[in-house]
């Protein structure tokens, strides 16, 4: 069957900038736009060596009545000892499984101990094989960076090197021969002399192995204006190619394609519209599917009510609530089987117990918290559990801010640590063997100041003039506002820009937030690592985590803490709380001082 479109499988938004090499300046949303406008039923992303920001991008397509097609564009090597940057091959998933094996595979081609990783992450053509077999995935063989292009045998290499390329090709062949519904050949329609050399001999690999073809641009840009665009940011990043314009890596129709494919002058009529029909029923073939939304919480134990309830009633002693008279003492009983109630209702009591286990293994390390942030001080069981020094009774706090039965958020306790004992309490969650965890990701974008800049190095007015850049950022105000004068003075480099902010650039990490699960996350997530942080980082950020409502924990930093520590030290008394009985909080002199002069409170309601 013939169509009258054509859907790319291969294909980048501006998440494939967080590798290190800027290339790209289209979003998804810009995708989705194009999508709608020429009636295509589905929207692929595929971008370089990794899956990120895939849970928003999936709500963004779907919401718009698209299909969402899950893909990346991975770096296979032969050997983890071979220090390559690997062969580009697009993976595509059919189903949720396929999902979960792709994000695995991007998850692990991070390993940074175990060779996977080598200037970006890396799979094995071995790991390849064994999801390819398993039927979940389907794959391509890429651009002139991926497995055939990088392997033709030319005259100038020698004897040995002929042999090995030769042998890379017949186990790629082998692989695409075993597995005929799941490896195809990409073919492309640029006007590139290695390009057409690629695309006949992949026609003849087609033809003599009964192999199938699939059409592709490599969309890097949504149309020409982006391609112009991304092109001036290369050009000043120094990371361009000089046959760049043979490449028009923009959004083409299916008649621009076949155009193009005929002006190359290699592939028979036969062969383009094959190509260009397998992106459909590729796209018609991929399975729908529903991401897991509910709360994901740490099942640390077998019965977590029995130890919920035990470690309640040892902090009714410790707080000395078995020694108040009867009627108070009944006050916080009550209280606790209220809050008791509603944890189980929510099926909370699993994070409770997780939360308490971290407090106490600080606590234990000789860690001190503050008294208490946010909600959770309206919470009697998490004083009497040791999480917060918040007696919300005596306080006359309100538990229902934090957790009520209709309450849709998931709960949420912010901790406060020394900014010195905040890494120790991070490395301890992300190490511990119970659960699985990770930093939560943030992505780095383009400010106005930063992509006046990006552009500019790019433009041959601007280019090598660091100074009179930045002379022209100087009048940027820092609301983004720009001065009539230096719009009309640098209109385009203006124009240009404002089309730059907001595009990605790099991958960070929350400095406070951390998820666990005692569920795998390498595959439902996908995990990634970053420079100068030794431990996992997720590939979706904080708005995606509550969206899956995965469970998220934050230990922030507060240079406040280790100074009360000090303070107490020197002084000869134990770290202070609300309960101590050596303070005078009602000292009038401390309230004057601080209505006077607020320097050093961090925060004061009342």
């Amino acid at each position: 069957m013939s169509y009258n479109y054509w859907i790319s499988l291969h294909q980048h938004d501006y998440f494939s900038n967080a590798g290190g090499y800027f290339e790209i300046v289209t979003s998804t949303k810009d995708y989705i736009k194009y999508a709608k406008k020429y009636n295509l039923p589905a929207v692929c992303i595929t971008n370089h060596g990794n899956i990120s920001g895939w849970v928003q991008r999936k709500r963004d397509i779907e919401s718009t009545g698209l299909k969402y097609i899950h893909g990346m564009e991975g770096y296979t090597t032969m050997d983890l000892e071979d220090k390559n940057r690997g062969y580009h091959t697009i993976l595509i998933a059919k189903n949720y499984d396929g999902v979960k094996e792709i994000n695995r595979l991007s998850s692990k081609s991070f390993n940074r101990e175990d060779g996977h990783f080598y200037y970006h992450g890396r799979i094995t053509f071995e790991e390849l094989q064994r999801v390819v077999s398993n039927g979940n995935i389907i794959i391509t063989t890429a651009c002139l960076a991926g497995p055939i292009a990088q392997n033709l045998v030319s005259s100038d290499v020698s004897d040995e090197e002929k042999r090995n390329r030769n042998n890379v090709l017949q186990q790629w062949i082998d692989l695409a021969r075993n597995n005929r519904d799941n490896v195809y050949l990409e073919v492309q329609p640029h006007d590139n002399v290695e390009q057409a050399e690629l695309n006949s001999v992949l026609q003849d690999y087609a033809n003599q192995y009964n192999l199938q073809l699939i059409a592709s641009n490599d969309i890097h840009a949504l149309d020409q204006d982006h391609d112009r665009l991304r092109k001036i940011i290369k050009k000043g990043k120094r990371n361009g190619y000089d046959n760049d314009d043979q490449f028009e890596l923009w959004c083409k129709t299916r008649s621009e394609m076949v155009d193009e494919f005929n002006k190359q002058g290699v592939l028979t009529q036969e062969s383009i519209q094959k190509a260009l029909d397998a992106t459909v029923d590729i796209a018609n073939s991929v399975e729908n599917f529903e991401l897991d939304r509910n709360p994901k919480y740490p099942q640390l134990y077998d019965n977590p009510e029995q130890e919920f309830q035990k470690r309640i009633k040892n902090g009714l002693l410790k707080r000395g609530i078995d020694k108040l008279p009867t009627d108070e003492r009944q006050a916080y009983i009550n209280r606790v089987n209220h809050e008791y109630s509603v944890y189980k209702h929510n099926g909370a009591i699993d994070y409770m117990l997780s939360h308490q286990d971290i407090i106490n293994a600080a606590k234990e390390h000789g860690i001190h918290f503050g008294p208490g942030r946010g909600s959770v001080g309206g919470s009697l069981i998490a004083y009497l559990c040791g999480q917060t020094e918040m007696d919300s009774l005596k306080l006359g706090l309100n538990f229902e801010r934090f957790m009520n039965p209709e309450r849709v958020s998931l709960p949420d306790i912010d901790v406060d640590a020394f900014s010195k004992d905040q890494k120790w309490v991070q490395q301890w969650i992300l190490t511990n063997p119970k659960w699985h965890a990770a930093s939560i990701m943030t992505a780095n974008t383009y400010g106005l100041k930063a992509a006046i800049k990006a552009v500019a190095d790019g433009m041959d007015r601007y280019a090598g003039k660091p100074a009179y850049i930045q002379s022209i950022r100087n009048q940027i105000g820092d609301d983004g506002v720009v001065p009539t004068e230096v719009y009309e003075e640098h209109q385009q480099l203006i124009d240009d820009a404002k089309k730059v902010v907001g595009v990605i650039d790099s991958f960070g990490r929350h400095a406070a937030g951390i998820i666990i699960d005692t569920n795998t996350i390498d595959d439902t997530l996908g995990i990634q690592t970053i420079s100068g942080w030794d431990y996992p980082v997720t590939q979706i950020d904080m708005g995606e985590i509550e969206y899956l409502k995965n469970i998220k924990y934050d230990v922030l930093g507060l240079d406040n803490i280790g100074l009360i520590s000090r303070t107490a030290e020197l002084a000869g008394i134990p770290f202070p709380t609300p309960d101590s009985d050596f303070i005078d909080f009602e000292d009038e002199a401390v309230w004057n001082s601080m209505r006077e002069n607020n320097i050093g409170v961090f925060q004061m309601e009342g």
